[in-house]
């Protein structure tokens, strides 16, 4: 993030340290990981089949009929724009509302927080928004990818401290998310199974993992580890 003349520089661990103790604190040193598929413009499902997280993309909806069409096809989570105008239509038809806060690298402070305040406004104006998944625009850059995920944690104690903050492993790989998990994420999501190939030749940049895996990473960073289930049960480990 580029700084304004004159604006202060954040101490990057002190800022990590409030937003790791933040979300700590929201849902009780537990942390979340749950298995998604996600919804194609197509109609098909890219993902485990039994990932009890079914999603389509706001910008996917146009090609599937909308809302109801998604739906009929299995999807019961919506990730929606920040401008979004389906995100009550989402929540009141029971489907688990996400929102897409998008960030690039070297981008002012002002863009920034502008789009955090975005942020707000959408949340405040539609209760039952359940989390956050912050989106990289161009390849995740480290330090101002954890710098972010600081902000949307401080911003989200402000508005609820129970929303969640998801790290999306396709995005970010096993690595990075880790980390993430240091600076205020507390929830998981990717291809979660029982079991899954090797790292090995067209598999060697695979961002899959084992649910012994996740439930790891979770622990390394300080939280108990809950997995989601289907219909909203969550299974503490």
């Amino acid at each position: 993030m580029k700084l304004e003349p004159n604006e202060p520089k954040l101490d990057l661990f002190d800022v990590g340290r409030d937003a790791l103790a933040a979300a700590r604190a929201a849902f009780d040193g537990n942390a979340f990981f749950v298995s998604a598929r996600r919804l194609q413009p197509n109609g098909a499902w890219l993902g485990p089949l039994e990932a009890p997280l079914a999603m389509v993309d706001e910008d996917a909806l146009a090609d599937l009929g909308g809302l109801s069409g998604a739906r009929k096809l299995g999807a019961n989570a919506l990730l929606c724009n920040l401008a979004s105008a389906l995100a009550r239509d989402a929540v009141g038809l029971g489907l688990r509302c996400l929102v897409r806060t998008s960030f690039a690298s070297g981008e002012s402070s002002h863009v920034r927080r502008a789009r955090l305040d975005q942020l707000g406004e959408l949340v405040r104006g539609v209760p039952g928004i359940d989390g956050v998944v912050p989106v990289p625009v161009g390849e995740a850059q480290g330090l101002d990818t954890l710098e972010f995920f600081a902000a949307c944690r401080m911003t989200c104690q402000l508005l609820s401290p129970a929303l969640h903050l998801l790290v999306d492993l396709e995005l970010y790989g096993h690595k990075l998310g880790q980390l993430c998990l240091s600076f205020g994420a507390d929830e998981i999501l990717g291809s979660i199974t029982a079991q899954r190939t090797l790292r090995l030749g067209a598999n060697a940049s695979s961002n899959a993992l084992t649910r012994d895996e996740a439930a790891l990473l979770l622990r390394a960073s300080g939280f108990t580890p809950c997995e989601r289930l289907s219909e909203g049960k969550v299974l503490v480990l």
